[in-house]
């Protein structure tokens, strides 16, 4: 049976955090110091360990009292459907309660029903807007490391 470590620091590498993101197929494990300051930026971050290897993290950034937005959900695909990116989830939101707006940006019809469970919602007349300064073809040749 896994024992499972979560933690609320940010005591983790730019390599670990790399190849967390690269195994779960996220595009950002192209630019790792990139990744690593969003990581440290980030308000809040909830981390899965399995002994001393980052399995799971997911973070947020807030205004300190009414929105907050969830940033990343990682979990690696080997620890997927045990319940750990759910145990990140409710760990996270636990430091938003009374916030006004929890807003999630994310491929929903991959997603939705994972955070539906946390009472998360499609609104038609709210969708997100993007403003990408990273072009495309950067991104796929990993430019901007």
């Amino acid at each position: 049976m896994m024992k499972i470590i979560y933690k609320t620091d940010k005591n983790f590498s730019t390599e670990e955090t790399s190849r967390l993101f690269a195994f779960t197929g996220w595009t950002s494990s192209k630019f790792p110091n990139h990744l690593a300051r969003a990581i440290n930026g980030a308000d809040r971050v909830v981390s899965a360990w399995d002994d001393d290897k980052l399995i799971g993290l997911v973070s947020a950034i807030d205004d300190g009292a009414i929105s907050m937005f969830l940033t990343f959900t990682v979990v690696l695909p080997e620890y997927q459907g045990h319940g750990i990116g759910q145990k990140l989830v409710e760990k996270l939101l636990e430091n938003y309660r009374g916030f006004g707006r929890q807003v999630l940006t994310t491929e929903f019809s991959k997603n939705e029903k994972f955070y539906a469970r946390f009472g998360f919602e499609i609104k038609d007349n709210e969708g997100a807007m993007f403003l990408k300064d990273w072009p495309e073809s950067d991104i796929l040749e990993g430019v901007g490391k």
